[in-house]
């Protein structure tokens, strides 16, 4: 399972123990939802990134991904942690 389907399995289990209590395959699921949400994240992040620039330079780069992966990340955990996800 990776980390996103490790945050989430917290997250239920922390706020709503009674949601995983109904899903018939809890590792099943949320190692699922784990690759779901990291094939999103990287597609928002690249979306929100956009293309290199030839001027631009690595340290320029890096911080440009890196930011646009951090808010790839949360917009999408976010909409992920929202009541009603678990389905059995």
């Amino acid at each position: 399972m990776n980390t996103y389907g490790a945050r989430l399995r917290e997250h239920y289990a922390r706020h709503r123990a009674t949601e995983v209590a109904a899903i018939a395959d809890p590792e099943g699921f949320f190692d699922q939802l784990g690759e779901q949400i990291s094939l999103e994240v990287q597609a928002l992040a690249d979306q929100i990134a956009g293309p290199s620039s030839p001027s631009e330079g690595y340290v320029e780069r890096l911080g440009r991904l890196t930011e646009a992966k951090m808010t790839a990340e949360s917009a999408i955990l976010r909409e992920y942690m929202k009541p009603g996800l678990a389905q059995g």
